[in-house]
């Protein structure tokens, strides 16, 4: 069945839309700050949970005075991170066509593009990012994790992270993205439902599984090959994105109601599925750690319905408060995302040389404010650079 490119408005040089523009930005911008604090964990704190299909509830080390609350909601305020950076990925696909198709672009350029940035992703993943993560781990005068992951076998050589899911989904959504919104919203779930079918039972946790399921549905490690991002659940967010781009593009004055309603629809499905106990081991935790504890790897309903639903009240926010201009130095890091992103996992990873055995929080939140606001002018630099190039400047490509 073909589906008739869809023609996007040229709204987008109106200052209202601006406004909507610069919001992403921001949300952009703050997740990759919060994300920060996730990493400053793992490098100089050396404290990292790892909330796995494969295992019991992790084990949130709280240490150095650091109450258990402490440590489970420096965690936690970061799974904000990754659902919303495939969904503002959508986006921004959506987004970026738009300017292209006006610039006068045929969609199998655009689409060209998509898949060679989705390629470079890739290759970045494995040339230039995981070195990075190496640092942390050479460095370390213990163990880096504090859960063994799932699988086995010899020493891996391939690891799949963020990135190239991010990498994956993008050469996905580059041929679907000209479908009807309704398509894009079965893919999506589709994809969540067959990563909920695909994912093993616990008692499978040593189970070396083939490459293509750890690739597609499975974190785990399999010899060679270690997954943490498998490419299909991470379709779903992702799709979420060019869903919304879609309605902020034609009715940009609806971004806050909208918002409102789909973050407050998918929290109301996390509090439904928590409460109905739809198979996520991560709530066996009592109180509200345990309500709250959810399975990141793969992404659980749950887990998807409460991240999205927080990130998207958050577009609200920053929407309806676009004038305040404490928010400006977040657009820095929203506009620079993978620069920042390489750019931080390396100073982590020379600093954890200073952090053999780990440290407190204060010290390691310490660590991370300042990180982040020394990195600040070079983020800058580079998104005034990258955005001084043309359309079809390699630049753009990164």
């Amino acid at each position: 069945m073909a589906f008739a490119p869809i023609a996007y408005p040229g709204v987008v040089t109106t200052p209202l839309m601006v406004d909507r523009f610069t919001a992403f930005d921001r949300l952009r911008g703050l997740i990759m700050v919060l994300m920060a604090i996730d990493h400053a964990s793992f490098f100089i704190a050396r404290t990292h949970a790892f909330e796995s299909w494969a295992g019991a509830p992790p084990f949130y080390r709280a240490h150095a005075g650091a109450s258990l609350a402490v440590a489970f909601l420096t965690r936690w305020v970061t799974h904000l991170c990754a659902p919303g950076f495939f969904m503002l990925m959508g986006a921004g696909m959506v987004w970026l066509s738009m300017a292209r198709q006006r610039a006068g672009w045929s969609h199998a350029r655009i689409r060209r593009f998509f898949v060679t940035r989705g390629l470079i992703l890739l290759v970045i993943q494995h040339l230039v990012e995981n070195p990075a993560w190496l640092l942390g781990v050479v460095s370390a005068a213990g163990p880096a994790a504090s859960v063994p992951p799932p699988g086995g076998g010899v020493d891996f050589v391939f690891h799949f992270g963020v990135i190239s899911a991010l990498g994956a989904a993008m050469i996905v959504w580059a041929f679907l993205i000209d479908m009807p919104g309704v398509v894009v919203l079965a893919v999506s779930g589709a994809a969540l439902a067959a990563s909920v079918v695909m994912t093993p039972p616990i008692t499978d946790c040593a189970t070396l599984f083939p490459t293509w399921r750890l690739l597609a549905f499975v974190p785990s490690h399999a010899n060679l090959v270690n997954v943490l991002y498998p490419f299909v659940p991470w379709l779903a967010p992702a799709g979420l994105g060019i869903v919304l781009a879609r309605i902020v593009a034609k009715r940009p004055e609806k971004t806050v109601l909208v918002a409102v309603a789909g973050g407050g629809a998918l929290l109301a499905v996390f509090a439904a599925l928590r409460l109905a106990g739809a198979g996520d081991p991560h709530g066996a935790l009592p109180g509200v750690i345990g309500f709250l504890s959810l399975t990141k790897y793969p992404p659980s309903p749950a887990f998807l319905a409460a991240t999205l639903g927080v990130d998207l009240l958050l577009v609200a926010a920053l929407t309806a408060s676009v004038t305040a201009r404490w928010q400006s130095p977040l657009e820095a890091f929203g506009r620079s995302p993978l620069f920042f992103y390489l750019l931080h996992l390396y100073v982590f990873g020379l600093l954890s040389f200073a952090f053999p055995l780990g440290t407190s929080f204060p010290v390691m939140y310490a660590v991370w404010a300042t990180a982040v606001a020394l990195m600040y002018p070079a983020c800058l630099w580079y998104a005034r650079f990258k955005s001084s190039k043309p359309s079809d400047s390699a630049w753009r490509l990164l």
